[in-house]
């Protein structure tokens, strides 16, 4: 009787444990994905035949929640700090990658995207969807910029663009030259609100670094900590007074907001701007089409050095889902999958795969703009700041800039930044 106890509680013992094991191995009935994009014309629309897709194929429903750009980052802040499995896969802003895996609010992915997979993405988003040598967070695409130009503007002033692509590219100097020849004509005093030159970001960490990255200049010491001595070095200090000079010369703008400069361009009021490749959509929505393009310009002496803004909508998964390995799934799926080409045929952003890059580079039907935005994307991105503090240090360096734009002495300005983040990192060295 006992051995047949025995029997029956091994085999007991046995079926549980199998159980167990098949109820964690379970492919999920449904995930959840947390994003941003809210509204019909928007994500929440535009991914819905995707989401479709993947059920097709999986027979896993992926329920999308949608919130506005600024709540998504309040709900990550409160549901996913919090612990709550609710959320299974989270859109990512980029730069804060480094943050929410300090935190331990997504979980490492190179379990799920072997090095030849991680391949395939341009090297910038990489290097933005890692921290401390860990892969975190793969693209859903990328983003790069353009210089652009109102060409009535230059035409009234008797300004012919000379051959500008990538493989020849205008040097600052030159842009400034021509900048300056059309406010000659149509704002000799330089008082009447038209401008020269002008960056879309104007005062933004995103775009505005590129200057100081294109002197040589980096956004942060490769601990993602130390900014003593990086951003206060020869090269930002170059960059802020190459800077303040167009400013203080009436070539670039003062207190104009990002909000506004499109319009300035799109107005007659902005000869040149440096822009990211959804200009001609803004454009189309103001009504403008006599615009150009042109690559990002390089300074000379450092030509080589030529740094683009860059970075965009990564995937990170919830390190308290349950359901780790279907959110991989899924991410693959949206990265590198059938579900990255429906989302880049829908929404038409910079894609952060090489294959569609190159696709994009040798289409002779493709848009200019298009053409020198691949090969920005795949060659002269520079990330943002790659640090646990990138809010503190955003909020920073965005009012650095606005100070220095509006008249502050650049290496006072440029130290004091320095103070304020040495302050503000010292929590993460903990």
């Amino acid at each position: 009787m006992k051995k047949y106890l025995s029997l029956v509680l091994a085999l007991m013992m046995v079926l549980g444990v199998t159980a167990v094991a098949g109820a964690e191995s379970a492919q999920p009935q449904k995930i959840v994905w947390l994003s941003q994009g809210v509204g019909d014309n928007a994500w929440e629309g535009q991914t819905k035949p995707i989401l479709e897709k993947y059920k097709e194929l999986t027979g896993i429903e992926v329920v999308g929640e949608f919130y506005s750009f600024d709540d998504l980052f309040d709900i990550i802040e409160v549901k996913i700090a919090s612990g709550s499995a609710d959320y299974d896969v989270i859109s990512v802003d980029v730069p804060m990658v480094a943050a929410y895996a300090t935190r331990g609010y997504i979980a490492p992915m190179d379990q799920y995207f072997t090095a030849e997979e991680k391949a395939q993405f341009i090297d910038s988003a990489v290097t933005a969807g890692s921290w401390q040598g860990t892969f975190y967070a793969p693209p859903m695409n990328t983003s790069t910029q353009c210089l652009w130009y109102n060409k009535a503007l230059l035409a009234e002033a008797g300004v012919t663009m000379p051959d500008s692509s990538v493989e020849s590219r205008l040097t600052w100097d030159q842009v400034v030259e021509m900048a300056n020849q059309v406010l000659d004509k149509v704002n000799p005093d330089r008082n009447n609100g038209i401008f020269g030159l002008d960056w879309q970001q104007v005062s933004r960490v995103y775009q505005m670094n590129a200057i100081a990255n294109s002197m040589g200049g980096k956004n942060i010491g490769d601990d993602g900590l130390t900014v003593d001595g990086v951003v206060n070095d020869e090269a930002w200090v170059n960059a802020l007074t190459w800077y303040q000079g167009l400013v203080q010369s009436g070539v670039a703008s003062q207190g104009i907001t990002a909000d506004e400069m499109s319009n300035y361009l799109a107005s007659g009021k902005l000869a040149f701007m440096v822009g990211g490749t959804w200009t001609p959509a803004t454009m189309d929505g103001l009504g403008f089409a006599d615009y150009g393009f042109c690559a990002m310009p390089t300074f000379e002496g450092y030509e080589d050095k030529v740094g683009t803004p860059t970075g965009s909508w990564h995937f990170g998964i919830n390190n308290a889902s349950a359901n780790k390995d279907a959110a991989a799934d899924f991410i693959k799926f949206m990265t590198l999958g059938e579900g990255s080409d429906m989302w880049l045929d829908i929404n038409h952003d910079v894609p952060a795969r090489k294959d569609k890059i190159d696709a994009i580079i040798a289409d002779e039907s493709a848009a200019g703009y298009l053409k020198i935005g691949a090969y920005e994307a795949a060659n002269t991105s520079v990330p943002r700041a790659l640090t646990p503090g990138f809010s503190e240090y955003s909020t920073v360096m965005n009012a650095m800039w606005e100070d220095v734009r509006n008249g502050a002495d650049v290496k006072s300005s440029l130290d004091s930044a320095v103070q304020q983040l040495n302050s503000a990192m010292e929590k993460y060295k903990q």
